[in-house]
């Protein structure tokens, strides 16, 4: 057995899952990492900081959800790509003040939370 000989042996809808969670991944990772060098541009962290790891966790996460959300609408190819590094950047906190400005809209009204932020 050489390298990669496990891999070869496994069947496809495996090899997909792991190719999509991968992309997915890197993809999210791509978005958080916008995030975090904007950060670092306006001073508020260092590069290399405990917020990098952070953020590894973050994408993880995000890029799965993204990724659920990207096949709920039916996007794919560019757009799914797309919304994947766009809700990866956005992150918990803004994910969180969108969900709570659509939850005050339906009824009708203003949550002391969402203003906060």
């Amino acid at each position: 057995m050489g390298d990669g000989a496990l891999f070869e042996y496994l069947p496809p809808e495996i090899k997909q899952a792991i190719y999509s969670m991968a992309s997915v991944t890197g993809l999210a990772w791509l978005g958080r990492m916008l995030w975090h060098v904007r950060q670092v541009q306006k001073a508020q962290r260092r590069f290399w900081s405990w917020h990098l790891l952070w953020e590894l966790l973050i994408a993880l996460s995000f890029g799965l959800a993204a990724d659920g959300v990207a096949e709920f609408f039916g996007f794919t190819g560019k757009t799914a790509t797309g919304a994947i590094i766009i809700i990866s950047y956005l992150g918990p906190a803004w994910i969180e003040i969108i969900v709570l400005r659509v939850v005050d809209a339906a009824s009708g009204t203003v949550s002391k939370a969402a203003d906060k932020k």
